[in-house]
């Protein structure tokens, strides 16, 4: 289980990781769906973040949500980076990196083989230990989520996967 720790220094006030809690829904969805308006995420609801609120790391800057990211499983052994999101003027400050090594730690807790990430900033992916896979190896998650999406048959994501245990390297 995520251990709240800090991360960074931003701007006089800590950065600290914890798991997410109900109270902080409504800054999920503001960061979330902001990214979604620009095409970036797909759109989240209170109820579908509530549903999966066990799955969500956040980043806390003087009581304000700064960052998100959610570790999903998709089917025995593997889990999936989702919702990854920092809030626009807090970017470029090592927080989705922070994030990820994150949500690597608690799969590798969590006992997964792999996670995957679907993304379009591959060398972020890649600097993280990340490989380019084949989306159609993860025809599961194809069918159900990537289903509901508007870019479904024009997707521009790659599909990336490594193993969790390797995360200790990028501490």
């Amino acid at each position: 289980m995520l251990q709240v720790r800090e991360v960074a220094a931003v701007e006089d006030a800590a950065v600290v990781l914890r798991k997410a809690t109900v109270a902080d829904v409504p800054g999920l969805l503001a960061l979330i769906n902001g990214y979604a308006m620009r095409g970036q995420l797909l759109p989240r609801t209170a109820e579908s973040l509530e549903a999966r609120l066990d799955d969500f790391t956040v980043a806390v800057s003087d009581g304000a949500l700064v960052g998100c990211a959610a570790l999903t499983l998709l089917g025995p052994g593997v889990g999936e980076v989702r919702s990854l999101a920092v809030a626009p003027e807090q970017a470029g400050r090592g927080l989705g990196r922070s994030l990820v090594i994150a949500l690597l730690q608690e799969a590798e807790a969590r006992g997964f083989g792999e996670v995957l990430a679907l993304t379009r900033r591959v060398s972020f992916f890649d600097a993280l230990g990340f490989r380019a896979t084949r989306r159609e190896n993860y025809l599961d998650k194809l069918m159900v989520d990537c289903a509901a999406c508007p870019k479904n048959l024009c997707c521009d994501e790659t599909a990336m996967v490594r193993p969790p245990a390797a995360s200790r390297e990028f501490v």
